[in-house]
C-alpha cells in the first residue's frame, strides 16, 4: 500500500470539528471520487432537466436512441448501464410522452424496435444546451487535455474491471 491519503467525508460539509482520516490507498480514493463524481453529475443533470421533467437517466437513453435507432429494449439498457426493468420504466415513460415509439425491429420478428419520433428530436434539441453546461463545466475545471486522458484511463480501468468480474463469474461455476 502506498502512501495514505486523507478520506473526506462526503457527507462532511466542512463546518465539523474534526475530518476522520483512513488508510485508504489512492485506487480506493480515486474509486470514491469517481462515485461521488457520478452522483453529483446525476444530480446536477437531474436539476438542469428539471423544466423538462426529466431526469439524466432518460435523456442518455433518449439521446443514445436518437444516435443509434432500432436497438431493442435490452440493447439499451446495456448502452445505458441500467437494469432491463429499469430501462423498461424509462422507455414506457419516454413512449407515453410521445419522445420514443416502439415498432418491429428490421432484423428480428420477435424483438421490438425503439426509435425516437420527431417530438423527441425537438426535445433532445431543447435539452442539449442545459446538459452541455455539464461538460462546459468538467473541460473548464480540468481542460480538455486533461478530460481526453481521464476518459480513456476510466475506460481502460472500467474494461480490465469488467474482465476481471467475468473472471470470477467463470470461476464460481
Amino acid at each position: 500500500m502506498t502512501d495514505s491519503l486523507p478520506y473526506v467525508d462526503p457527507f462532511d460539509d466542512g463546518r465539523s470539528p474534526s475530518r476522520a482520516t483512513t488508510d485508504m490507498d489512492e485506487a480506493s480514493s480515486l474509486i470514491d471520487a469517481v462515485f461521488r463524481f457520478e452522483r453529483a453529475v446525476t444530480r446536477i443533470g437531474n436539476t438542469r432537466l428539471r423544466p423538462w421533467t426529466m431526469t439524466l437517466s432518460s435523456y442518455t437513453a433518449l439521446r443514445i436512441l436518437a444516435n443509434r435507432p432500432h436497438l431493442t429494449l435490452a440493447q439499451l439498457a446495456r448502452r445505458c448501464y441500467s437494469r432491463p426493468q429499469t430501462m423498461t420504466r424509462i422507455v414506457t415513460q419516454l413512449e407515453n410522452r410521445g419522445f420514443v415509439a416502439r415498432g418491429s425491429h428490421p432484423e428480428s420478428e420477435r424483438a421490438l424496435s425503439l426509435e425516437v419520433t420527431e417530438a423527441g428530436l425537438v426535445a433532445l434539441d431543447e435539452m442539449g444546451g442545459e446538459v452541455l453546461k455539464i461538460s462546459g463545466t468538467l473541460n473548464a475545471v480540468l481542460g480538455r487535455d486533461d478530460v481526453v486522458a481521464t476518459d480513456r484511463q476510466l475506460r481502460q480501468a472500467a474494461l480490465v474491471v469488467e474482465n476481471e468480474l467475468k473472471e470470477l463469474g467463470r470461476s464460481e461455476s
